[in-house]
């Protein structure tokens, strides 16, 4: 989300009392406001915004979604650039500061200039996107950086893999190009192929193949497991004996975030 900070100051002496809580609870409320209201606009449910979040490298579940409309939670910067795009949100500060709704094709004005401008800064700032210069005749080492998850996937209980608690760190040389995103293994059900705690780093996909190894959620929980399919029948598979397979059935809640390639 951004945030517009207005401050209200009234002079006492040496000392300013500036006043912003009313302000930003106003700036909440109306930025869940507007989601819902982009939502249904465009005819969409949650879950189609989930998908379609997913589809564009934001991975994102309903119940994240319903967490914005509601004002309990906001979205990471990857999932509000997504969000635009799928409302086709060209003016971000008109439309979430005093836009109107009925028409969502604006030019950027200056505040929408200056937040695509700390857009850019940060993509910049990456590594990823840094400009190169055609005189340049030596290539600078680039380092690679990518989010790192503080909550683990757990490989017993399962916690809920919350993709707004992350940091970017940089990525080992030796993991693959393609992964998305990194996370530590919690607990030991995924014993000897992946020790209690180790950082695992991974290709985000919606799908895979039986017998690979992914992250997966399930009713509120995220998991590191083999994925395996048998006829119509579906299991995620631990490698530590003491846990028994969990079967995935039609009632529940479930998608895959993607792919382990590091360590194979």
């Amino acid at each position: 989300m951004f945030y517009f900070e207005i401050f209200y100051c009234k002079p006492v002496s040496t000392v300013v009392e500036c006043e912003t809580q009313e302000v930003d609870d106003e700036m909440d409320k109306k930025y869940s406001d507007v989601l819902r209201a982009l939502r249904k606009k465009h005819g969409f449910i949650q879950q189609d915004i989930a998908a379609r979040l997913d589809e564009l490298g934001a991975p994102t579940t309903k119940a994240q979604v319903s967490r914005w409309e509601t004002g309990l939670n906001n979205p990471t910067i990857d999932q509000f650039i997504g969000l635009c795009r799928i409302y086709g949100v060209k003016d971000v500060y008109g439309v979430f500061g005093m836009g109107d709704l009925s028409d969502l094709e604006y030019s950027l004005n200056r505040e929408g200039v200056e937040k695509l401008a700390d857009y850019k800064k940060l993509l910049i700032a990456s590594g990823l996107f840094s400009p190169v210069k055609l005189e340049d005749r030596v290539v600078p080492f680039r380092r690679r950086t990518a989010p790192m998850y503080d909550i683990g996937a757990s490989a017993g209980t399962g916690q809920f893999l919350d993709s707004d608690s992350y940091e970017m760190v940089e990525v080992p040389d030796e993991v693959p190009d393609s992964a998305t995103f990194g996370l530590h293994v919690c607990g030991d059900s995924m014993e000897p192929t992946l020790e209690d705690g180790q950082e695992i780093w991974v290709q985000m996909q919606p799908t895979l193949e039986s017998g690979e190894i992914g992250i997966f959620y399930l009713d509120g929980n995220a998991y590191v497991k083999e994925y395996r399919r048998t006829g119509k029948d579906v299991f995620l598979i631990s490698h530590n004996d003491k846990y028994p397979p969990i079967a995935i059935k039609e009632y529940n809640e479930s998608r895959i975030y993607g792919k382990v390639v590091y360590p194979r």
